[in-house]
């Protein structure tokens, strides 16, 4: 009985060594296209349908164009993902994924103007609809510079607070 068992253990260690029994690389991260593909398809539909203005469909057009804008990101981040999987256990992303981010703040901002009664204000003042994508674009990169502000001071916090606490269990009982 022993002398099976070793030599099943042998076995189950050959094939460890063998990469056709190794579990593929794209394995190592979630792969689902359907959020990607809903939010594409509720762009377009967005984008497309009438509204009771021309400048509340312009607007309608805006945000349904920055959320197909995220999909395709997204799509291209799938794609640089499954080209070259991550190789590490640390968190990190392909640069298109900035652009998703982008496109889904800017895209929800424009989404919150198309109300009837911002749209309604926007005529009454003799806006068009390049103002709001204009101060909409601004607002979104002032909104996500400031969220990167944000967590870096976080980052620095935690190393200056680690380095202090390292000193204090350095310093031993006189501390």
């Amino acid at each position: 009985m022993k002398h099976k068992t070793g030599s099943f253990a042998v076995a189950a260690s050959e094939y460890a060594q063998d990469d056709s029994w190794q579990q593929p690389r794209t394995y190592k991260f979630s792969m689902n296209p359907m959020p990607a593909l809903i939010i594409l398809l509720l762009g377009k539909m967005m984008s497309s349908h009438h509204q009771a203005s021309m400048l509340s469909t312009m607007i309608h057009s805006q945000w349904g164009s920055m959320f197909m804008g995220f999909a395709l990101a997204r799509g291209l981040t799938y794609v640089i993902m499954y080209i070259a999987p991550p190789t590490s256990h640390l968190p990190s992303r392909p640069p298109t994924e900035i652009i998703t981010s982008f496109c889904l703040v800017a895209g929800g901002i424009t989404f919150m103007v198309s109300n009837k009664d911002t749209v309604a204000a926007l005529e009454w003042y003799g806006l068009d609809a390049m103002f709001t994508f204009t101060v909409t674009m601004g607002l979104t990169a002032l909104l996500l510079a400031w969220a990167t502000v944000v967590i870096a001071i976080k980052g620095w916090a935690l190393r200056v607070e680690g380095r202090s606490l390292y000193a204090k269990s350095r310093a031993g009982v006189l501390a």
